[in-house]
């Protein structure tokens, strides 16, 4: 190491903070891409490998600062600081997260606080610490020796779920139940296990009716035919509704357990047309299209489908009258027709009787949902002002593709005539999602139909390139989407460019938006 290290190295500020570290690391940067004197002698003098100037990236400059504080890397300053600063709680939740168990051996040492919060809600829609751990045994073995219950539900506002109740299999359920985690009858249902559902209905007969996890009964939870017969027989209604997503058990089930939610509805449960479908029963079908008119035009997490209580409180009966949940959005995927869901499903007998029974828009939106250009074509040969007499809601297909990374639909909804500054999820447009999605294809299709250039968005007051940097740095799609791609085009189209946004975390982005930046200066 150079000899002008020392002049280099100072202790951490009395206040640390790993955002201003980050600031730190950016402003270095900045300063080494401009060439000034001290910041290269700083990249010379810490470095141990120091790369060009033109060449250093922003984890370059973050190992600078980290070995300027005496760190030997920007991993080691951070766990540092947050150990100074960010409260042991939420370090024992971090490394719970991480599934780091030497450092939930040490937190729990060094910290009366985190050992009293060994039960406390501190994951997840209120999980406890086991819960979050669950499939991680030797972690799991390390709560269990601190006194960890795995009996506590979590601290969910609709009903807390235990550690079986949901989203563990059979097999994950065997070490847990030797390790003391209880059956109750939510988890029994959820297994499958019909003798201890009888043991417990025989115990206490009210518990057919009790409320689990999202406020759901067993009959929600229910996984095999044996399990919901028995609870049936017991006098469980087929049409109560869990309190999170306002769903009756047949609506829950028809993904996960068809032949339980064919039951159900064998004995009455109330259905419509997307249980229907689901179930690909052709007559139920036929009845659902006799009983609800409008049934083609519903749409997932739409009109219908969603729930009174807004996330927040249980919805009155009043509230919700004609409302039928919401969980179809989780089961079959947001904003979905029956038309949508029955391709999906694959039953073509179904499909061909849908569209026999849809309007020239529905078919329209159908086929151009799927990309099928040659049905789309067809509904517009025969019925040339369809696209013009669509409703705004019908309209917000296109951005609904781009949410959904569906090039060649936009592509197709675009040639049809559809406004491509259509508002959908968030209130944005296509090329917005496009870009946060990293579908350089699809935003180099958008930028020629009148894009919002330097136009903030409603819901978060960003452009496009906020969009295309927040996608690259924090998005779904952060690891295959080509954001430099898109950041190019975006400049070239306009997109304004502040230089204080650099570096952004993305090196990929950063060569980019500094490209432009020297020629701009």
């Amino acid at each position: 190491m150079s000899d002008r290290l020392p002049s280099f190295v100072e202790p951490l500020p009395a206040h640390p903070n790993v955002e201003m570290q980050q600031k730190r690391a950016r402003a270095l940067l900045r300063a080494i891409h401009g060439g000034e004197a001290v910041a290269l002698a700083r990249l010379t003098a810490l470095h141990p490998h120091p790369p060009a100037a033109g060449d250093a990236t922003l984890a370059d400059a973050q190992l600078v600062v980290a070995r300027g504080y005496g760190f030997p890397s920007w991993a080691a300053m951070k766990r540092k600081i947050e150990s100074l600063v960010k409260p042991p709680i939420e370090q024992f939740a971090a490394a719970l997260r991480d599934g780091d168990i030497e450092r939930v051996r040490a937190l729990l040492a060094a910290h009366a606080e985190v050992r009293a919060a060994i039960n406390s809600p501190i994951g997840p829609f209120g999980s406890r610490p086991a819960a979050m751990v669950k499939t991680n045994l030797p972690l799991l073995d390390v709560l269990l020796a601190h006194g960890a219950d795995l009996n506590r539900k979590s601290d969910w506002w609709a009903g807390g779920f235990g550690l079986l109740e949901s989203d563990c299999t059979p097999e994950q359920a065997v070490p847990l139940i030797a390790r003391g985690a209880v059956v109750d009858v939510w988890a029994a249902a959820h297994l499958g296990m019909h003798d201890r559902v009888r043991e417990l209905l025989d115990a206490d007969p009210s518990l057919v009716q009790a409320r689990g996890g999202d406020g759901k009964t067993p009959l929600h939870c229910a996984r095999t035919v044996d399990v919901a017969r028995e609870l049936v027989e017991r006098g469980a209604d087929l049409d109560t509704r869990d309190v999170d997503h306002e769903s009756t058990p047949a609506q829950h089930l028809v993904r996960e357990a068809p032949d339980v939610a064919r039951f159900l509805v064998d004995r009455e449960a109330w259905y419509d047309i997307y249980l229907a479908i689901g179930l690909r029963d052709r007559s139920r079908v036929e009845q659902a299209l006799r009983d609800d008119p409008g049934a083609l035009d519903h749409r997932t997490w739409h009109g219908k489908y969603v729930v009174a209580h807004h996330g927040s409180r249980a919805s009155t009966p009043e509230e919700r009258d004609g409302l039928r949940g919401d969980i179809y959005r989780w089961t079959f995927g947001h904003n979905l027709s029956p038309l949508d869901v029955a391709y999906m499903v694959g039953d073509q007998a179904i499909v061909q009787l849908l569209l026999a029974a849809a309007t020239a828009a529905q078919r329209l939106l159908a086929a151009a949902a799927r990309g099928n250009r040659s049905g789309a074509l067809e509904v517009v040969a025969a019925h040339p002002d369809v696209v013009a007499r669509l409703s705004p809601d019908q309209l917000r297909v296109l951005p609904e593709k781009a949410h959904a990374n569906d090039t060649e639909a936009v592509r197709l909804l675009i040639d049809l005539g559809f406004d491509p500054r259509a508002r959908g999820p968030e209130a944005a447009e296509a090329i917005r999602w496009a870009s946060f999605l990293g579908n350089a294809e699809l935003v180099e299709l958008l930028l020629r139909h009148d894009p919002p250039i330097g136009v903030r968005d409603r819901t978060f007051g960003s452009t496009l390139l906020g969009w295309c940097i927040h996608g690259a740095v924090h998005g779904w799609r952060s690891d295959t989407g080509d954001f430099a791609a898109i950041a190019r085009m975006l400049l070239q189209a306009g997109e304004p460019l502040d230089p204080a946004i650099v570096p952004t975390g993305r090196d990929d982005l950063d060569e980019v938006l500094r490209e432009r930046i020297t020629k701009r200066t």
